[in-house]
């Protein structure tokens, strides 16, 4: 995830993002709270109130097998313990109900878990077709949870045989964090992290490390039982792609459709796109066309940076080389995810947020930040705050953070402006304070030029006291005149 130029502008409308955030005008100061700590444990349980039954049979039965559970009451939420609990956490159970497919709180909580690289395992009483549930469940939702393990409640006479299985998952996961099995343990799919698939990313034939080439399938797990949620990506769109082909070679998107060309028209690429794939989106999105726009939005920014002409080799950055039925359509399926995710955790409406931004140094991995690169160009002046704060707190890809939020210091919202000073004297970045002085100088904001001066402080050395000095004798000087 990220920005493949420091200087490139994101053009997407607001009304664009599905699930917009609420407002605020305080993001500036989460620099100095702190996320309500919640106790170390093995296992967090999210869900909605209407399922604290199970939850409760769920958290008795887990812990009598000696695994340490947190499930915060559902009034509590939005003190922010949960989402401490969930980043120290070691595994994620979601108890999946139309309830909780609905409430915000569960899905920000899935969403921090997603970025967080814990296992998640949906659990829930409903079959795996319940129009009801699948009604509930926006297309976020269902694009993390489809290749999870999920377990099944179904049979209200038995509950031991799905609770043998969740201990046993659970169990698999806390024995063996590396996705290693020890022997008589039944395997259990676990999808790597994002450090992981970037790490195996650079190292692959992809030649170029610019943002199209780090767009990795960061989950790949796949159910598995046979009662999966919706069919898996590789079931979806040409069945033959790479079939009747020379090993070791695909038949990509791009040749089904335009073979012979290196470059159509973003218009041509589009229709050929919902040609194929258009009855798998409505499906995801529940025919929400607004949903879809922003999807095609989102990858006519990501993987052509919003130009009228799509290339060929373009399309292969993002893609990649290797020889995989629908990787293009994956690679489409999880930008999506991943801007979602990171749009839902670091909303200003979100329960986790503070936990996220004060923890992002446990997961600070290339893909979070950058996204969080990329959200400093979110059309939402709270979203750009909230990432320039998160970007303060991460401690990596420090070069590119520095320089992307010096850029911001001319951000147009004040709120992004004195978010970016601060996170800069956070970070004590000497490159940035002559542009930290020039906003302390000459911001017609107090709060950004407070901030400003507060930066410099934090930053220290002599050419930061060099400037606070003569500023102030300046300034001294200036009100003698005129008093």
């Amino acid at each position: 995830m990220g920005n493949s130029g420091s200087n490139r502008r994101r053009q997407q409308p607001a009304e664009a993002q599905p699930q917009n955030a609420g407002g605020g005008n305080a993001a500036a100061a989460e620099l100095q709270q702190s996320a309500p700590k919640a106790p170390s444990c093995d296992v967090v349980i999210s869900y909605h109130a209407d399922d604290i039954a199970l939850m409760r049979f769920i958290q008795g039965e887990l812990e009598s097998n000696k695994l340490s559970v947190f499930a915060d009451v559902e009034a509590n939420r939005q003190d922010g313990k949960t989402g401490s609990a969930i980043v120290q956490a070691k595994v994620f159970i979601l108890i999946l109900s139309p309830s909780s497919a609905t409430s915000k709180s569960c899905n920000r909580e899935v969403q921090l878990a997603y970025i967080s690289d814990k296992p998640i395992f949906p659990v829930t009483v409903r079959d795996h077709e319940d129009p009801e549930l699948l009604k509930a469940m926006d297309f976020g939702l269902k694009l993390t949870l489809q290749p999870m393990e999920w377990i099944f409640f179904t049979n209200v006479d038995d509950k031991a045989t799905p609770m043998k299985e969740l201990i046993a998952t659970v169990r698999v996961q806390l024995d063996n964090p590396a996705g290693t099995e020890s022997s008589g343990t039944p395997p259990v799919q676990r999808a790597p992290s994002a450090t992981a698939v970037l790490a195996s990313a650079a190292s692959s034939d992809e030649t170029t490390q610019s943002r199209r080439a780090r767009i990795t399938m960061h989950r790949t797990a796949k159910v598995t039982t046979d009662k999966s949620l919706i069919r898996t990506e590789t079931e979806i769109g040409d069945a033959t792609e790479s079939a009747t082909h020379v090993p070791g070679t695909a038949r990509t998107f791009w040749d089904r459709h335009f073979e012979g060309s290196d470059t159509v028209s973003w218009i041509r690429f589009k229709d050929a796109f919902l040609e194929e794939y258009g009855s798998k989106l409505e499906s995801l999105v529940s025919s929400d066309q607004s949903t879809i726009d922003w999807i095609l939005k989102l990858m006519h920014r990501e993987v052509f940076e919003n130009n009228e002409a799509t290339t060929k080799v373009g399309f292969l950055e993002f893609r990649g080389k290797r020889p995989e039925r629908n990787l293009f359509y994956k690679r489409i399926s999880q930008l999506a995810l991943e801007s979602y995710s990171m749009h839902g955790v670091f909303s200003m409406d979100s329960t986790v947020r503070l936990a996220a931004v004060e923890n992002l140094g446990k997961f600070s991995s290339a893909a979070v930040v950058e996204a969080l690169l990329d959200l400093l160009d979110d059309p939402d002046a709270n979203i750009r705050a909230v990432a320039a704060i998160s970007l303060g707190q991460t401690g990596a890809g420090k070069a590119r953070s520095v320089q992307r939020l010096i850029e911001k210091l001319g951000d147009s919202d004040r709120l992004v402006r004195e978010a970016c000073c601060l996170s800069l004297g956070h970070m004590k970045s000497e490159e940035a304070v002559p542009h930290i002085v020039n906003r302390w100088r000459n911001d017609f904001i107090s709060h950004v030029r407070e901030a400003a001066h507060v930066a410099l402080k934090n930053i220290g050395g002599e050419e930061a006291g060099r400037a606070i000095h003569m500023t102030e004798v300046l300034t001294k000087e200036i009100r003698a005149l005129t008093s």
